[in-house]
């Protein structure tokens, strides 16, 4: 999630049971001309491996170079993102809009897996019109993406239940996920499936973990302000129950949050902190009273002085 999966929201994510975390997704592009910021936004402690770098954009020519940098960085894999519906990126032929062109999809993973020896691992969405704008053109669905890419040693597919049409709003289409989870483990059988998508509570993404049969969740949206997700995911697997969240626990979450943040990036980018804390206090009875004053915090100390009073 750019802008949100830096390296401290990584390290906040792993505290709480993560078992993998991707970093903010990253322009092939950026890396093959040597970007220090894009640099930066892959860089990472050891706390959050193992870490996956995921990279985009649609010219297969600049992978091999892009994918040997994030390797030599000693991060544990690659995840190509095939799935991105914002603007800035599909709108100019990247993300989802890449399966328009299958085969440079095709050649896109070849020139990665023939680059380094880190495993690789795909995320797309369920579908997009063949033709902007053209429905009754046509769709190119993730059953197309998968026969694009069989013939390559995938380790991992993510797959968000989505459309690129609709890309955030109402529910996943768990049929079309099922259709994609048995025709991946067909091709790899030894892969790992995931299905994405913003599931909002812990009962409704196991529910729909079980009918799908997928290996796993990716999650995302779903997390903001609740990293805590994932350990009671993991306990309701367990046990068939988990425990709510406490003040205290939301408390020192923010709070250490905040630190690492601080130290990741100091003063000048602590303000990042901010849109973090709004998901923190998001339900809260003083919700709009809390906001006030942690969208004007300047360094840790402020959040705690704040977040004491919930």
């Amino acid at each position: 999630m750019a802008g949100i999966t830096d390296s401290p929201w990584r390290q906040i994510c792993k505290i709480w049971g993560a078992d993998v975390v991707h970093t903010e997704f990253v322009s092939v592009d950026a890396l093959y001309y040597d970007s220090a910021k894009s640099l930066k936004m892959i860089d990472y402690k050891p706390i959050e491996q193992p870490v996956v770098a995921q990279i985009f954009g649609k010219r297969a020519e600049l992978y091999p170079k892009a994918a040997k940098i994030v390797e030599q960085l000693g991060i544990a894999g690659i995840d190509i993102n095939f799935g991105c519906p914002a603007k800035k990126v599909a709108g100019h032929g990247g993300g989802i809009c890449l399966l328009r062109d299958l085969d440079n999809v095709k050649k896109i993973v070849e020139a990665t897996i023939n680059s380094v020896k880190i495993p690789l691992s795909v995320k797309t969405r369920i579908s997009l019109n063949t033709v902007k704008g053209q429905p009754e053109k046509g769709q190119i669905t993730v059953l197309d993406f998968i026969e694009a890419i069989k013939d390559y040693p995938i380790s991992a597919m993510i797959v968000h239940g989505r459309t690129y049409e609709t890309p955030f709003s109402g529910p996943v289409d768990l049929e079309a996920l099922k259709s994609a989870r048995n025709e991946f483990k067909k091709h790899w059988p030894q892969g790992v499936f995931l299905i994405n998508g913003s599931f909002q509570t812990v009962e409704s993404i196991i529910e729909d973990l079980k009918y799908t049969q997928a290996d796993g969740i990716a999650l995302s949206r779903s997390l903001y302000g609740q990293p805590w997700l994932f350990k009671q995911i993991k306990d309701y697997l367990k046990t068939g129950s988990y425990q709510e969240i406490s003040k205290e626990e939301i408390i020192d979450t923010a709070i250490k949050h905040s630190q690492l943040l601080w130290e990741c990036k100091g003063e000048s980018g602590f303000k990042e902190m901010r849109k973090h804390l709004l998901f923190y206090v998001k339900g809260h009875p003083q919700a709009s009273e809390l906001r006030r004053e942690l969208v004007a915090v300047e360094k840790p100390k402020d959040v705690e002085k704040i977040m004491e009073k919930i």
